[in-house]
């Protein structure tokens, strides 16, 4: 994600639904950009055939931000899981 020329976060996903990679730079946090890339990425997520959930591994320090965007626990601690109904 740039803006004015800046890379200002990234983030990425996989094939299968993963979520990998999504951060924004600190000094820039707290402002939505980090919900506006989550959305995006899961909006692409959304689009894979044969995808019917995206998931994540969140730091424990990122959790309650995942968990407020309707993440919910599935697995070992640490991993979130958010279920997306995917349109055919």
């Amino acid at each position: 994600m740039e803006h004015d020329g800046t890379v200002v976060g990234c983030g990425g996903y996989t094939a299968d639904g993963e979520l990998v990679l999504g951060t924004i730079r600190p000094d820039l946090r707290r402002q939505g950009l980090g919900r506006f890339l989550l959305l995006a990425r899961l909006r692409e997520v959304a689009k894979l055939p044969g995808v019917s959930h995206a998931r994540l591994w969140a730091p424990a320090e990122f959790v309650s931000f995942y968990a407020k965007q309707g993440f919910k626990p599935a697995g070992p601690e640490g991993q979130m899981q958010l279920r997306l109904d995917v349109c055919p």
